[in-house]
């Protein structure tokens, strides 16, 4: 007999099997331990009232991450992993799973439900598309494995400031990917560039991981793009790219969280020629609710 519980009326113990067991055999291994499930939960703003796991008798066999977050007006929800334990794949709990998700976003008034999942994933591809899911855009994780070289491009004013700041500009792209937007990025750093009488023209936000010795270790983009309007678009995203990474030395890993091919076409198609390379393929999904 299989039953459906909100995360909140579990156990941490019981939410960390669930994942585990879920995400056994993955694309790439996502196992946490309890405090790294702790902070997946605060780091990307999911909610354990809006998240459920699937109890085979007293076993945690399936697990659905959701969040809610609003953007102009907007309530939107992310799914932020679907996992059935592998002896319990193709029995139906991805469905059930699905149904119960579904049901939580209805009742919580959302209005976009949003997802991503693996570009090779076709049975996962398949069990959204049956609810009514879309996919809307392709989404790659990029990495840099070297010193980005200096970029060619003009001087702008800019501004350091901080990921909220963002959020405030009429050309944010706060409908992107839920792990690209500022509330995801804790810890995080962003620059503005200004034209000649201040206005703000493009934007940068990222996150520098340092080791426990205090070592930059990582620099992670989230978002890059110049106001649409602006005729000199890639001459700003080229001075943003060059202060986010140019600094960065060989060793310092610099990689680009789940970037929309089409939906931020400019950045992409600069990082490409730049040398970015893709690691992860990802399809963006969404479905409208109301």
């Amino acid at each position: 007999m299989l039953q459906i519980k909100r995360l909140s009326e579990c156990t941490l113990e019981e939410a960390v099997r669930a994942w585990n067991a879920g995400f056994e055999g993955y694309y790439f291994p996502i196992q946490l331990t309890l405090e790294s499930f702790l902070q997946r939960l605060v780091g990307e703003g999911l909610s354990p009232s809006l998240s459920i796991i699937a109890f085979h008798h007293e076993e945690a066999v399936g697990i659905v991450l959701n969040g809610i977050r609003e953007f102009q007006g907007t309530l939107i929800a992310w799914n932020g992993g679907t996992g059935v334990a592998p002896a319990f794949r193709k029995t139906g709990i991805g469905t059930e799973l699905m149904e119960a998700t579904l049901d939580i976003y209805q009742q919580a008034g959302v209005e976009l439900a949003t997802l991503e999942a693996i570009s090779e994933n076709e049975r996962a591809i398949g069990l959204y598309k049956k609810f009514g899911y879309e996919i809307v855009d392709e989404l790659e994780y990029l990495q840099f494995p070297e010193s980005v070289p200096r970029l060619d491009t003009k001087p702008f004013q800019v501004e350091t400031t901080v990921p909220q700041r963002v959020s405030h500009l009429p050309f944010y792209k706060g409908g992107h990917p839920w792990q690209t937007q500022w509330q995801s990025v804790k810890e995080g750093e962003a620059l503005l560039v200004k034209d000649e009488q201040g206005g703000d023209i493009g934007y940068a936000y990222y996150r520098r991981v340092f080791d426990e010795a205090g070592k930059h270790e990582k620099t992670i983009l989230f978002q890059c793009e110049a106001h649409p309007a602006r005729d000199d678009a890639e001459p700003i995203l080229r001075f943003l790219l060059t202060n986010v990474f140019g600094t960065c030395s060989d060793e310092v890993v610099k990689v680009v969280v789940n970037i929309p091919v089409t939906h931020s076409s400019p950045t992409y198609s600069l990082l490409k020629e730049i040398g970015f390379q893709s690691t992860v393929k990802q399809v963006w999904m969404q479905k409208r609710m109301r």
